[in-house]
């Protein structure tokens, strides 16, 4: 279930590159967002993959973290520093799509990441990523992130970013038609079935990696892998979108609800990739998500 697990690109070439991650992104003007990956990835190598991370960040870049909420700003920082066994990992990403948006200010990619002990003993660990890049006047930054299946959050991690529910996203604004596009794939899902409102909205080309890594493709695949009985809610708390209007994301908190009698509800999060097709519609190109805690 994409929403638990995580929720496309036009698909020019599976890139099959891998970029390794770190600490100079921040510093070092990127002339693409390809060059900022991959000196997040160098970076990595000599003081490991949260401060790499960190680095990159936008001021008020949006981290979605498995097991803690939403944390934006001050609260991503927080949250990055309390992973210090996340710096004793060399952080790879197998980018499998990016998208750029018409104007090559934003741009969006998502693949696998793989977490490799710097001292060299042990054995790697792979989970999934989704990355936002935005660039204003200055290099590249990194203003939305989901890592999911790396590691869990050690103790305390959770109380790093605030357990203050965030505010909706609002409809108006750049990010606005994204957030609306995101409230009537919620809507859908709640009226007609998770299954029917993901083919619904999927692009012709999206794609998403399943729990187990796997690569789903295709509207027909994706709403095929979350069809079932539970109910699901959701709505937008963040996003973004480039001054062109093709490109946008958001991010939010979901609810999955199993059958009455059938166990606890699912409290997530998502980062979702948007694009703009030809015909004015909004659909999605890539989702993923992660656990968060409950109210």
């Amino acid at each position: 279930m994409p929403r638990v697990l995580g929720r496309s690109v036009a698909l020019a070439a599976v890139v099959c590159t891998v970029w390794r991650a770190g600490e100079a992104a921040a510093q070092a003007s990127a002339a693409s967002p390809r060059d900022a990956e991959r000196m997040v990835a160098e970076g990595s190598s000599a003081s490991g993959a949260a401060k790499a991370v960190t680095a990159a960040l936008h001021p008020q870049a949006v981290l979605v973290w498995p097991g803690a909420p939403v944390a934006v700003g001050a609260e991503a920082t927080r949250l990055l520093a309390a992973q210090s066994a996340l710096d004793s990992f060399r952080l790879t990403l197998q980018p499998l799509a990016l998208e750029l948006s018409a104007d090559s200010a934003l741009a969006a990619s998502w693949g696998l990441a793989i977490a490799t002990p710097r001292a060299g003993a042990g054995a790697p660990k792979t989970g999934r990523y989704i990355g936002i890049w935005a660039r204003e006047t200055g290099p590249w930054r990194l203003t939305a992130i989901l890592l999911s299946g790396l590691l869990p959050p050690p103790a305390g991690a959770v109380a790093a970013a605030s357990s203050t529910r965030k505010p909706p996203l609002s409809s108006r604004g750049p990010a606005g038609p994204f957030a609306t596009a995101d409230l009537q794939f919620s809507k859908l899902a709640g009226d007609s079935g998770a299954g029917i409102a993901f083919e619904r909205f999927a692009a012709p080309d999206a794609f998403l990696l399943d729990g187990q890594g796997l690569l789903v493709r295709g509207p027909k695949a994706i709403g095929a892998l979350v069809t079932g009985p539970a109910s699901w809610k959701w709505h937008p708390v963040a996003g973004g979108a480039s001054a062109s209007g093709d490109l946008g994301w958001t991010v939010g908190e979901a609810v999955i609800a199993p059958p009455a009698g059938e166990g606890a509800p699912a409290y997530s999060k998502y980062l979702t990739v948007w694009r703009r097709l030809a015909d004015g519609s909004i659909r999605f190109l890539t989702d993923g998500g992660n656990p968060r805690p409950g109210p």
